[in-house]
């Protein structure tokens, strides 16, 4: 299987893991789908120790486990690191004491498309099913086009697989949202697509559009381009007469929606246009680091009452050149779902004021991941960075999700309410990712 083979099963796999995951696991078909829902686990997992080194607090792997829906211990143990070292050709390296219990990881994996293409040698080692695989060329194939149904199904059958198994797969992607099938034009056969599509010829769009008068497509247009023009978008700033509209644009896909919710019970909701970052065919914000960096951003741009960040750029910058911000109280509360994907730590350490001229000591925001704060900081600093009609359109959702960030897919499916913060849990938790004592 060729490196761009796997990393296109990564990806899928975990587009898949995101949809299935609101599913109760008793829901009729997917136990068919058992190896890509394990597939995308293990990726999204990756995902978040990635650029973390040595973790040897096997407290806080497990609740960086959790942060991606792994919550049974044995589970991580016996099946995600012993799967993923099998995978990364010693990429990850699991620490046992003396009698083989793991005792933490190791690992060497630096950026995403080595996330995929580890994803997709799990992948291929669960031995996966002709309707699994057909899962992955459907996937891919409604990517880039929507498909008459028939024309579709006769694809998959010339690349070897049976017509039961193409109907069966079909059935069950339509069945998980996964795929769409859209019937409403007249006198035509179904239409295949995905949600992962964006393009002036997307039927799911297309008929959407279709029936607003002028004033609603320039309405809507205005919306399109507040959001292109500025990533993470606050989506409260829509004028309340909009909001049909927006929830048309949420929908249909037109835009990412991503929901955030603090310690301190703020909840705000952000706007990003699909083409986030510069397309790439399987390289992209697949796992919303950059989109989750971003909306932290516009979060302490717009909603932190005594820290407000008054420049983002120079924010970004100062955090790339030096490694860390701070210290501040802010630092402690308001950027805890970027902790919990592995973007930042947050460390206490002493620092000299040349302002002030004297030392203070409180909580600094670590960077770990520089090449997700370069990226978003080409985003803030231009605008257009990314807005290329002419290139291959790519997925742009988001794959993970933390308990108190919601994925656009989530969003959109609408099937699943979001969990109550409970304090003393998320403090807890963030004394554990902190190493401070318990």
């Amino acid at each position: 299987m060729s490196i761009s083979d796997k990393v296109k099963s990564g990806y899928w796999s975990i587009s898949t893991q995101k949809h299935l995951k609101v599913f109760k696991s008793e829901a009729t078909g997917l136990s068919q789908l058992g190896n890509l829902n394990l597939t995308g686990k293990v990726g999204r997992f990756l995902g978040v120790i990635r650029g973390n080194g040595q973790i040897t607090d096997m407290n806080k792997l497990e609740l960086m486990a959790n942060s991606v829906g792994i919550n049974n211990k044995l589970e991580l143990l016996k099946i995600v690191l012993p799967e993923l070292e099998s995978a990364s050709d010693k990429r990850i390296e699991l620490m046992r004491d003396t009698i083989g219990n793991i005792t933490g990881i190791a690992e060497y994996v630096y950026d995403n498309p080595t996330v995929l293409g580890i994803s997709g040698q799990v992948f291929e080692n669960q031995h996966p099913t002709d309707v699994e695989r057909i899962v992955i060329r459907t996937m891919d194939e409604t990517k880039k086009i929507p498909y008459a149904q028939s024309h579709l199904i006769q694809l998959l059958i010339q690349q070897g697989f049976s017509e039961r198994d193409v109907s069966l797969s079909i059935a069950l992607q339509n069945n998980f949202k996964l795929i769409r099938v859209l019937n409403k034009m007249k006198n035509r056969e179904p239409i295949i697509s995905n949600e992962y599509v964006w393009g002036d010829n997307h039927e799911k769009i297309a008929m959407a559009v279709s029936g607003l008068n002028m004033f609603e497509k320039d309405t809507l247009r205005e919306i399109i381009d507040s959001i292109q023009n500025f990533q993470g978008f606050p989506l409260e700033k829509i004028a309340p007469e909009a909001s049909n509209l927006l929830l048309m644009a949420k929908k249909t896909g037109m835009i990412n929606p991503t929901t955030i919710v603090s310690t301190r019970g703020f909840q705000k909701d952000f706007g990003f246009s699909t083409n986030l970052l510069q397309p790439e065919q399987y390289n992209n914000d697949i796992l919303d680091d950059v989109k989750l960096l971003l909306a932290s951003i516009r979060f302490g741009e717009n909603y932190t009452p005594y820290s407000t960040i008054n420049d983002p750029e120079k924010f970004l910058s100062k955090l790339i050149q030096y490694g860390d911000i701070g210290p501040h109280d802010a630092n402690a509360t308001d950027y805890t779902l970027l902790e919990k994907k592995g973007i930042v730590r947050v460390v206490r350490k002493q620092k000299f004021n040349s302002y002030y001229g004297t030392y203070r000591t409180g909580p600094c925001l670590e960077l770990i991941r520089t090449d997700v704060a370069k990226e978003a900081l080409n985003i803030i600093k231009n605008p257009n960075y990314t807005m290329n009609n002419d290139a291959e359109i790519t997925d742009f959702g988001s794959m993970m999700d933390v308990g108190i960030f919601v994925t656009p897919e989530e969003e959109r499916m609408n099937m699943a309410e979001m969990p109550e913060t409970l304090k003393e849990i998320e403090e807890h938790t963030l004394r554990v990712l902190r190493g401070e004592n318990i």
